[in-house]
């Protein structure tokens, strides 16, 4: 098939605007992307959650040249600084523009082609980076503690406005919609622990898209057994032709104890165990999803040490996630000094000649290139350390033993 690319030029268009809705079905919202502003969905509306108002206004400022507020303001900030933003690397993807642009380039009111789904928050893992309304961990620790709020650094106890049930809508919309999805991707929690997956599963098999790919965010912290009995039920739909393809991304941001401190319950062990086993499986599509916070910079490196020998084996993608809604929690409020050759050593083991090895090359000197123009912001580093002191009694953990770095950094925080 010949690959078809996003057709608006015009303004400041993202691809993602016009083609991806993210559902979270719990908390009643949707975005066009991870970072955009949200509408909020009821059983009335939920048919209409791809052109919601906040959403048809965002596109037509974007064919005007104007940023819609919020969320677009992170790709903004990185194009300005003369960086790779993720509005340039999805306008880069093929075959997910909306069909309705095929006859009007400024349309404004299209139909999904990359569909994200959130059905709830179950999961095994308390990343620091994570809240409750995505992990079922968190939720319960919050609980167990209490909430905690001090000088801005907020762990909330889960309300109840966010136990909204809209996967019945969901299905409904799937039982007439499904066959038009160039992609479906599977959120988390952790979609292996979520019931919703093997009702997902028999779903596809009865309502077959051969158009569509399937994609599953995993933190692959799950039993080995557990994992082979998806991944050969996915084999089945995949060689039935119930779905085109596959792909698998699974979550890691650096290595060794620094991982397990980051991705609190995580055992990096069976992470390797099971990706290891996912590279024997050449029929799917493989990636890594890294989250750029300022803790996992500094073993980034042995993490694409390991990533370069695995691509040896067969082709693994790589993508990364910024943590553009906790201000304390982005490398740049350290300043422009802190990961400076942490970044040239990151950037010179990025390898690959494929379109995607070199986006990610230009995405991460991105990031490089926004944290050199910004001034070390103390106030955000004293937050960072109430947050760790807290996580630490929470946790039973030790930052100061684990990151000494950082320790020495924050010394002269008051």
């Amino acid at each position: 098939m010949k690959k078809k690319y996003f057709p608006i030029s015009q303004g400041v268009a993202c691809q993602s605007k016009w083609s991806w809705s993210t559902l979270f079905l719990t908390e009643g919202i949707t975005r066009s992307c991870h970072r955009a502003s949200e509408s909020n969905l009821t059983v009335e509306n939920f048919i209409n959650f791809h052109n919601t108002n906040v959403k048809i206004q965002d596109r037509q400022k974007m064919l005007d040249g104007i940023w819609p507020a919020g969320g677009c303001n992170y790709c903004k900030r990185i194009e300005e600084a003369g960086g790779f933003s993720d509005r340039l690397l999805h306008n880069k993807t093929a075959n997910l523009s909306p069909p309705e642009l095929e006859f009007d380039l400024t349309a404004t009111t299209v139909s999904p082609t990359y569909l994200e789904v959130f059905f709830d928050n179950t999961c095994n893992l308390s990343c620091l980076y994570c809240d409750q309304y995505s992990s079922s961990k968190i939720a319960d620790e919050n609980k167990r503690f209490g909430s905690f709020n001090k000088e801005g650094v907020i762990l909330p106890i889960l309300e109840t406005k966010y136990t909204k049930n809209l996967a019945p809508e969901f299905w409904k919309w799937m039982d007439g919609n499904f066959h038009t999805l160039k992609r479906l991707n599977f959120l988390g929690g952790e979609p292996f622990l979520q019931k919703e997956l093997e009702f997902l599963i028999d779903f596809i098999d009865s309502h077959p898209n051969p158009e569509c790919e399937l994609s599953l965010v995993s933190n692959l912290s799950i039993s080995k057994d557990r994992l082979e009995n998806y991944v050969e039920k996915f084999k089945k739909l995949v060689k039935l032709k119930r779905i085109k393809a596959l792909s698998i991304t699974a979550s890691i941001d650096c290595w060794g104890v620094e991982q397990e401190f980051v991705r609190h319950g995580l055992i990096l062990d069976v992470w390797e165990e099971n990706f290891k086993y996912l590279l024997e499986h050449r029929w799917m599509t493989l990636n890594i999803n890294q989250t750029i916070g300022p803790l996992a910079i500094k073993t980034m490196p042995d993490l694409l040490l390991r990533l370069n020998e695995w691509k040896k084996i067969r082709a693994v993608g790589h993508y990364f996630s910024a943590i553009s809604n906790i201000p304390y929690m982005q490398p740049n409020i350290f300043g422009p000094d802190v990961f400076k050759e942490d970044f040239k050593t990151i950037l010179s083991l990025m390898t690959g000649d494929r379109e995607q090895d070199k986006s990610a090359v230009s995405y991460m000197s991105s990031i490089a290139k926004e944290i050199e123009i910004r001034e070390r912001n103390t106030t955000e580093l004293k937050k960072l350390q109430i947050f760790l002191d807290e996580k630490d009694r929470r946790h039973g953990t030790n930052w100061r033993e684990v990151f000494p770095w950082l320790e020495k950094e924050l010394r002269d925080v008051v």
